[in-house]
């Protein structure tokens, strides 16, 4: 068995890790978007849509014999298997053959399957399957085993392949100070994991530009903001964050409780957590008396597209209009994206009636094309960063290392120091 990583290495971002058995079979352990071009600037959003010979030309899609529709000798790969729902890891898979199946959580699948409702004119990979957790698929001479992992995506794995008598492990993205870390733990004395030949571990806090990951631990994030509203009891709080960032909206859920407060979401939000809820009970979900929804006429008009009014009627029940968040915002926590109608939003409440709170990396916020940077600085409100990362801590990174005790380890998705 022999690995080769495509993208990925001194890089963060584009995540594509080729696995070869003696037999010829070939897998793909994710296949991402990069994040940054050759000269460091951000790729367009939407740019892994763009037409595959144009991403070819620019390097985006990488030269793998085999993994093309217009390749003679493809489908070479008997599979693609991704570890989580971030664009860097599975945005490129729908370039990939259509015949080429790709495996995902159950959890990352239905993130997946949300673009189908928000972003229909986009495309996705033809063949989705589910990818088991804990049970072995078999290709070939290869087994894959997906284990559960603490990520800042839903429903993350990190990845067991054995084949010809040796083992590789690649970690995906992982951590172990979010709402379910214990799953880091456990892998610490999986039997399983145990003396690989080798172990590709991300390093995403290891490398150059590793700041901007905030707090310690997912919990602090919580109690940050209970403390910050606490002293302002009046006004709205304001939470910019992932809409897909499960444990964030938990912390923000269980902030707004402590403080008396409702949490409002909005529609795209309320989907995502209705489609997650199979996961775990401690999801927020819409229909909760302490949840309210905010209604975005662009949402709204996708999910009808979508055929969906009954799901818009049923967030009805639990709406919170703008001018009732503009009427007694220190009523409400507001969980919401950093886009430019969240800024409406606050310009209608009233820039003195609000805190506002930065809940992802610091270097989404330095951006020029932040919307809500721009407002901000427009209206003289300052950001609160309170934020706790998605990857794994040094010390931590290092305890797994030691529990494991790979014959030879090689960081990946990391940037050069």
């Amino acid at each position: 068995m022999r690995y080769d990583i495509h993208r990925g290495r001194d890089e963060i971002g584009g995540m594509c890790i080729e696995v070869a058995a003696d037999d010829g079979t070939r897998i793909l352990l994710d296949l991402g978007m990069p994040l940054y071009d050759v000269e460091g600037a951000d790729y367009p959003f939407g740019a892994a849509q763009l037409p595959a010979d144009e991403l070819r030309q620019s390097g985006v899609l990488l030269d793998i014999p085999g993994l093309y529709a217009d390749d003679p000798a493809a489908p070479a790969f008997a599979a693609i298997i991704l570890t989580h729902s971030h664009l860097d890891h599975y945005g490129l898979a729908h370039h990939a053959h259509p015949v080429i199946p790709v495996y995902g959580s159950r959890g990352t699948l239905a993130i997946l399957e949300l673009g189908r409702v928000f972003s229909p004119d986009g495309a996705l990979p033809a063949d989705l399957r589910v990818l088991p957790d804990g049970e072995a698929l078999h290709f070939g001479a290869l087994t894959v085993t997906g284990i559960s992992v603490d990520h800042s995506a839903p429903d993350s794995r990190a990845l067991l392949v054995e084949g010809d008598g040796q083992k590789l492990i690649y970690s995906g993205d992982l951590r172990a100070h979010g709402r379910t870390g214990f799953r880091f733990e456990k892998l610490l004395t999986d039997a399983r994991l145990k003396d690989a030949d080798w172990l590709l571990l991300e390093g995403t806090t290891l490398g150059a530009g590793a700041g901007g990951h905030g707090l310690r631990r997912e919990q602090e994030v919580e109690e940050a903001l209970v403390a910050l509203a606490t002293g302002e009891p009046d006004k709205l709080v304001a939470v910019m964050a992932s809409g897909q960032n499960v444990d964030r909206l938990v912390s923000c859920y269980r902030a707004a409780k402590r403080l008396g407060r409702l949490l409002v979401i909005d529609p795209y939000q309320a989907f995502v957590e209705a489609k997650l809820a199979p996961l775990s009970s401690s999801i927020p979900q819409f229909s909760w008396e302490g949840v309210r929804v905010n209604f975005s006429p662009y949402q709204v008009e996708k999910l009808k597209v979508a055929g969906m009014m009954d799901l818009v009627y049923e967030m009805g029940r639990s709406r919170a209009g703008s001018d009732a968040l503009a009427a007694e915002p220190g009523k409400y926590l507001l969980c919401a994206r950093a886009n430019a109608g969240i800024t409406k939003l606050l310009t209608h409440i009233g820039s003195g009636a609000v805190i506002l709170v930065w809940s992802m990396w610091g270097g989404y916020w330095k951006r020029e094309r932040s919307p809500v940077r721009t407002w901000a600085e427009r209206e003289g409100v300052q950001a609160h960063f309170i934020h706790s990362g998605g990857h794994a801590w040094p010390e931590d990174l290092e305890r797994l290392l030691a529990a494991l005790q790979p014959r030879e380890h090689e960081i990946v998705h990391s940037a050069k120091s």
